[in-house]
């Protein structure tokens, strides 16, 4: 097994001109949209622009999962921040440590969700919890949804220059596969000698 991915021999100036790409794409977004203060929103749109960037071909960098995905990822978010402030309206000191809970249920909504609409984004599931525990506004959520139009506009224009980075081919692995078990089969014949 190969600590550096086999495609990057074949690949490399892509490699560099993508990843030099997604670096300039996120600075951008950070000072354009002034999301600075906005940690959650950084983290995401990180995680989103390696999707975009390292994944371009693959299932969860399709516009409807980064879509969907961050469209169930702010609409949980909201109704668990709410639920939030309507629980600490109630009872200022009876729910300490709720916003725990309310975390866990935010991200396990997130996940049933996207799954069950077939709009899987992981940064997006992130998101919803985010939105609990950081202060936000509605500026922020316009933040979100400009950027990730941004991103998939890059990616619809860059459709056919863009390649899967991430792990090895299929037929890499195919091949891999192949080859150890010619060692094991190997191995297996010189013990027996």
């Amino acid at each position: 097994m190969s600590v550096i991915d086999k495609k990057v021999s074949e690949n490399l100036e892509q490699y560099i001109k993508q990843c030099f790409m997604a670096t300039g794409v996120i600075i951008m977004l950070i000072l354009v949209l002034d999301v600075v203060e906005q940690p959650v929103i950084i983290a995401t749109l990180g995680a989103t622009t390696f999707i975009v960037f390292a994944m371009s071909h693959s299932y969860a960098s399709q516009p409807r999962r980064i879509y969907g995905g961050y469209a169930l990822g702010i609409l949980v978010g909201l109704i668990v921040y709410y639920l939030e402030m309507g629980l600490l309206v109630i009872d200022p000191d009876g729910f300490e440590g709720i916003n725990l809970f309310l975390g866990g249920l935010a991200i396990g909504a997130s996940i049933f969700l996207m799954v069950f609409t077939n709009t899987e984004h992981p940064p997006a599931a992130g998101l919803s919890m985010g939105l609990l525990f950081n202060p936000w506004s509605y500026e922020t959520i316009l933040v979100i949804i400009a950027a990730i139009i941004f991103l998939n506009s890059i990616k619809y224009f860059l459709r056919n220059w863009l390649i899967d980075l991430h792990g090895p081919t299929l037929e890499q692995v195919a091949e891999d596969a192949e080859n150890e078990g010619e060692l094991e089969n190997g191995s297996e014949i010189e013990n027996d000698q």
